[in-house]
């Protein structure tokens, strides 16, 4: 199935706003962020320390199992100043 996932902040800087993934039926969200990682090893520690929200409502990535029309958004942590 297909996944698009949308980045934001750092992510969005790195690997632009969204990216589409071909993935197995069913993944979980921590599987997809793997699948991520290995795209893009650098953004790694930051994909880990990410907040991760399904259809609009924040969830822990090791326990939502996707679905193909889910809305994905990965938000990276802030850095204040």
């Amino acid at each position: 199935m297909e996944i698009n996932v949308k980045l934001f902040a750092f992510l969005q800087d790195q690997l632009g706003p969204s990216i589409t993934l071909d993935v197995a039926n069913p993944i979980r969200v921590d599987d997809l962020l793997k699948q991520i990682s290995q795209r893009a090893p650098q953004l790694t520690s930051t994909l880990a320390n990410s907040r991760i929200a399904i259809n609009q409502e924040f969830v822990n990535a090791d326990l939502i199992t996707l679905e193909a029309d889910d809305e994905i958004a990965i938000i990276p942590p802030v850095s204040g100043g």
